[in-house]
């Protein structure tokens, strides 16, 4: 019976090994990420003097902008001024929308928001990317 049980565990072993790689693996490249919580609570016009920094950014959606001709068809929400002339930009990529029940771009356009995350730069505008409701709120 022993030598069955270790033939057993022989022929397994690998597949084990396997799978408990695989999920290391998968945990890393799939993990959510930490919440979030912001030290920071700016007004858009503000947002360029905190470049990498976690932050609330609260402001008026003067523009909004469904842009599925581009790549990963983003949507964007232009703060304070609309486009080309946005202080302040937030990105929802394309992957990420179905986690609205109505379009991001119909949802928020005139009407004052704050969104959480990290403030990166774009082509010289300041954005935050958000990928999910919860990362934006009503002031």
């Amino acid at each position: 019976m022993l030598v069955k049980i270790r033939k057993y565990i022989k022929k397994i072993f690998p597949l084990l090994a396997l799978l408990l790689v695989a999920v290391f693996v998968l945990s890393r490249v799939y993990s959510p990420e930490p919440p979030q919580t912001p030290d920071i609570f700016i007004d858009a016009s503000e947002a360029s003097d905190f470049v990498g920094e976690l932050a609330q950014v609260c402001g008026y959606v003067a523009s909004a902008r469904f842009a599925t001709e581009i790549d990963g068809q983003p949507t964007f929400l232009n703060f304070d001024e609309p486009y080309p002339d946005q202080v302040f930009t937030v990105v929802i990529w394309g992957e990420y929308r179905p986690a609205w029940r109505t379009p991001p771009e119909e949802l928020y356009v005139n009407r004052a928001i704050c969104a959480t995350g990290r403030i990166r730069l774009h082509q010289g505008t300041p954005q935050i990317v958000v990928q999910d409701p919860g990362r934006i709120s009503l002031p």
